[in-house]
């Protein structure tokens, strides 16, 4: 499906940061790395604020 499932996410540094801010919106992606011909691979989350 290439579905990144984000059940092990650790987002206290983003919390902290949007309480310090004040500014709760931002853009979560969780691209996974290259690999050919496998079936998964482990992502890499990014928070872009």
């Amino acid at each position: 499906m290439g579905m990144p499932l984000g059940e092990m996410f650790d987002l206290d540094a983003l919390a902290v940061h949007g309480r310090a801010t004040g500014s709760w919106e931002f853009f979560l992606c969780g691209p996974p790395l290259k690999f050919s011909g496998a079936v998964g691979s482990p992502v890499n989350p990014l928070a872009i604020t």
